[in-house]
């Protein structure tokens, strides 16, 4: 059974996909942001087998970009 949220949160931890859509670009161009340094790295935690990322680390990413222009 997956658990859902209540109404009106966000999860903390965003998978690759999740927050490729967070930033609204495609998965292969998030990758191209994280590999650029553009966006953060996900967090590394090799117990849980998947790549997570930090919604609020990715929050402030989007705030430094959008200081500097």
């Amino acid at each position: 059974m997956k658990r859902m949220l209540p109404a009106g949160v966000l999860p903390r931890n965003l998978t690759l996909r999740q927050t490729a859509e967070f930033w609204g670009v495609s998965y292969n161009t998030f990758r191209r942001l994280v590999r650029d340094g553009i966006a953060p790295p996900p967090m590394n935690v090799p117990e849980l087998g998947r790549m997570l990322f930090d919604r609020e680390q990715q929050e402030r990413a989007m705030d430094a970009l959008r200081e500097r222009v």
